[in-house]
């Protein structure tokens, strides 16, 4: 079974790094690695089997021979002993009577030890660690305005392991948008996991009134329609979906799929882009239309462009959240100023907090943090410029797909020979074959 257990483990990882083995030509070194494992697991199998047959075999022998040997004992240890029919047939009846439960022996005995095998793995896998029921309170509480509340909390991955987020102290009004910046490995995303309970509370108490969205880094896609990877089981509400779909910019890739929003997106995503993929799961989110919405940083996989249409339609005073708690760990500086609150983390704590005037006039931590990222934002946004200057007419609809949003955004151009599809249009487009949107058929997958 390790080896069983190796063999499989390696080739999940093959499976998944399928694209970058490929790429890299790793086809054969990552062949001999399993061939080895395998040729170990055939020896185990090819000594199981062969001990297999001996043990039938003696099984299948074992009531003949225990009759023979019985008899032939009678008879020799003492010479009054008369085998006659009466004790032969009485004998050999009883044999077998237990010629079943020495058969079954051998399996029973192979039963328990994987039983006993699995019990050891379900026991270790049971025995860990349990997240705190009560790490996070979700009763409100009377006459408090605030919709997150961290009083002195302390929070650390394991128990056992050195705090990662300390001395943690700060309200959250309703209706509130609060970004969250710091350097690479500061606590942004611990905060929001401490948020969501996936932590360890050592000290203090934390309390978020209402549902909670939760935005990852990593997008995580379902196997499924693009149009289900929104509603999420929910009941779909049109006018309320179009809305969504409109302010995530997700109306450009409807046009380029084959079913629109009935298209089958593969697993992880594998036929949509790394910014597909997390406005997809930005539009999930705001779909669900909680009370608190705590977003990783999901405007990083996105075009600047795009990144201020989603700001503007969604996460900004006047997009489609502006009513809600709204948590946003972010490195766009463009940004903040229209943020309610800053908090700046250093070394998993909050150095400082304040509006965007109030933190550079004190030139601290927040200022360091500008002067690392204002350069490199000037540099990209100095890049794309040069690009769209460079880039001629008939290439324009082209990098408004690639990018999620038309030309018309872009330029802020409204000529009716740039203007979108109508809502409506888009989301109700439909392939000529209903089977398009599908990804592969069982009958006629081809492969190679």
């Amino acid at each position: 079974m390790k080896s069983k257990d190796n063999r499989i483990k390696l080739m999940n990882e093959v499976l998944n790094g399928i694209k970058v083995l490929k790429l890299y030509a790793w086809e054969l070194a990552f062949k001999d690695k399993v061939s080895a494992i395998r040729e170990s697991e055939l020896r185990v199998l090819k000594k199981a089997a062969y001990l297999g047959a001996i043990s039938t075999f003696t099984w299948v022998c074992a009531p003949f021979l225990v009759a023979l040997s019985t008899f032939t004992v009678y008879v020799m240890i003492d010479e009054r002993n008369v085998l006659d029919a009466q004790k032969a047939f009485v004998s050999l009846a009883l044999f077998n009577i237990l010629r079943f439960p020495l058969n079954m022996l051998p399996m029973v005995i192979s039963s328990m030890v994987q039983a006993s095998v699995s019990m050891k793995r379900l026991c270790v896998f049971l025995s860990h660690e349990e997240l705190q029921e009560d790490s996070v309170e979700r009763m409100a509480v009377a006459g408090c305005s605030d919709s997150i509340s961290i009083e002195d909390g302390v929070f650390s991955w394991c128990r056992n392991d050195a705090p990662t987020l300390k001395r943690l102290s700060v309200c959250i009004p309703d209706g509130s948008l609060v970004a969250v910046v710091g350097h690479v490995g500061s606590g942004k995303s611990s905060l929001l996991s401490a948020l969501l309970g996936e932590m360890e509370k050592l000290e203090g108490s934390v309390s978020v009134k209402g549902s909670v969205a939760y935005v990852p880094q990593q997008a995580w896609i379902q196997n499924a329609t693009l149009k289900d990877n929104i509603v999420f089981g929910q009941e779909r509400k049109e006018s309320w979906y179009h809305r969504v779909v409109e302010a995530c910019a997700l109306l450009p890739d409807l046009e380029i799929l084959p079913a629109g929003d009935g298209t089958e997106i593969g697993e992880k995503g594998v036929n949509l882009s790394g910014g597909q993929k997390q406005r997809v799961s930005l539009a999930r989110a705001v779909y669900c239309d909680c009370a608190v919405y705590l977003l990783d940083d999901p405007l990083s996989a996105v075009d600047a462009h795009v990144g201020k249409h989603i700001f503007e339609k969604v996460v900004g005073p006047q997009g489609v959240l502006k009513d809600r708690t709204r948590v946003l760990v972010t490195h766009g500086l463009s940004f903040l100023p229209q943020a309610d609150l800053i908090l700046v983390m250093v070394e998993g704590e909050i150095t400082e907090r304040g509006s965007y005037l109030e933190l550079m006039a004190r030139d601290g931590a927040f200022a360091e943090f500008l002067r690392t990222y204002a350069n490199k934002e000037q540099e990209d946004d100095e890049s794309e410029e040069g690009r769209e200057e460079e880039d001629t007419e008939d290439s324009a609809p082209k990098r408004g797909l690639e990018n999620g949003l038309p030309a018309a955004v872009i330029g802020q151009n409204h000529s009716s020979t740039s203007a979108v599809r109508t809502e409506g249009e888009v989301l109700g487009k439909k392939a000529k074959n209903a089977e398009v949107g599908r990804i592969t058929e069982a009958d006629k997958a081809n492969t190679g």
